[in-house]
């Protein structure tokens, strides 16, 4: 009996870290030169990364998953752009003055995604809160429409100089 509920809690935990661990293998078909970088401890850690190219702009994405009691997984999407070196919210929505610019916001805000520019990158940050499992299933819709919203506010801020 006690080997069968070992089985059980073997199973369980190896079926919820096998859900995060497909997430990245389903982001990387939307860019172009992709390339998805695991260490030998990935599966402890619960850390990956995923970089390639999406319409010309470089990419970086961090997974965190969630590997302990009091630990939060989170999603970095990550887009390069030529504009300012750093910027929070407040600067990027100052600075994104043109239409497509200003639609690619209220889309990054729909997706309950964090922006700031840091070292040159526009980074969105995921970061769920409440009971879901994360990642969760991966949406290729939700995750181009993401991508082309970064590339539009990347673009607007590189205009505005």
């Amino acid at each position: 009996m006690p080997l069968l509920v070992l089985a059980i809690i073997v199973l369980v935990v190896w079926k919820l870290a096998a859900r995060g661990e497909q997430f990245l293998p389903g982001f990387v078909p939307l860019l172009t030169e992709p390339r998805i970088q695991r260490g030998p401890f990935s599966f402890f850690s619960g850390r990956s990364y995923a970089v390639g190219k999406f319409q010309g702009r470089e990419v970086a994405v961090r997974l965190q998953l969630k590997r302990g009691k009091y630990a939060q997984g989170y999603l970095v999407v990550a887009i390069r752009t030529g504009g300012p070196p750093a910027l929070d919210y407040t600067g990027i929505d100052a600075r994104t003055r043109d239409d497509a610019g200003r639609r690619a916001l209220v889309s990054l805000a729909a997706h309950d995604l964090l922006i700031s520019v840091e070292e040159g990158w526009l980074k969105a940050l995921w970061r769920p809160q409440g009971f879901m499992i994360f990642p969760g299933r991966f949406s290729e819709e939700k995750w181009r429409q993401v991508l082309a919203a970064m590339h539009a506010v990347a673009t607007s801020l590189e205009a505005a100089g």
